[in-house]
């Protein structure tokens, strides 16, 4: 995996340790399959969709409860309890006041097709932000919804001042391909945190 420049790795590295503060870059010749790609794309350079989605925060419990019958949907594709996926929104909404994380669902008009939560690093110049839990529900998936959420995050993102957003991915996952297709570069790479 190339590595981008150093400012984009330092950007890159700080949304992950906002996160996970013991966060830290793996060195380049350890092996791939051990971590997560942390990627970059600049935000004032559009991304373009056939579709699009509106999104709204999520700032009410009847909201939190749609994310979370969503949530243990998705959950479930990968083996995880409902029980468990339950816990995790919970985590993810309790942390939200520490991370600034704000939560937004998309929708399609009156469908609800996917959420996605993001949150700015205060930088000198301008802001950079990390997308998280980037998700089109399953009953949505394959009809370009995908496209119309990073738009549409993008766009907002822009509209907010940010310089650049950063996403991260297993790096054996199919997601860090998706990311590179739609602009997003290599920063750097970290250990996986689960």
């Amino acid at each position: 995996m190339a590595v981008g420049n150093e400012i984009e790795s330092a950007m890159a590295l700080a949304t992950e340790q906002w996160l996970h503060p013991e966060a830290v870059a793996l060195r380049p010749n350890e092996p791939t399959g051990l971590g997560k790609a942390l990627l970059v794309r600049d935000v004032a350079e559009p991304f373009r969709t056939r579709m699009g989605v509106s999104l709204r925060r999520v700032a009410s419990p009847l909201h939190w409860q749609h994310y979370e019958d969503e949530r243990i949907k998705v959950e479930a594709e990968f083996g995880v309890s409902a029980e468990e996926a339950i816990r995790r929104v919970q985590q993810l909404r309790e942390g939200t006041e520490r991370t600034g994380l704000d939560m937004y669902l998309a929708r399609d008009g009156r469908r609800l097709v996917g959420a996605v939560g993001r949150f700015r690093l205060p930088v000198p110049d301008r802001p950079w932000a990390r997308l998280q839990e980037v998700d089109i529900f399953p009953n949505w998936r394959g009809l370009g919804y995908g496209d119309a959420l990073l738009s549409a995050s993008i766009g907002l993102l822009n509209d907010e001042g940010c310089a650049a957003v950063v996403v991260g991915a297993d790096e054996d996952d199919w997601p860090v391909h998706w990311y590179r297709r739609r602009g997003f570069r290599d920063a750097l790479r970290v250990p996986l945190t689960r």
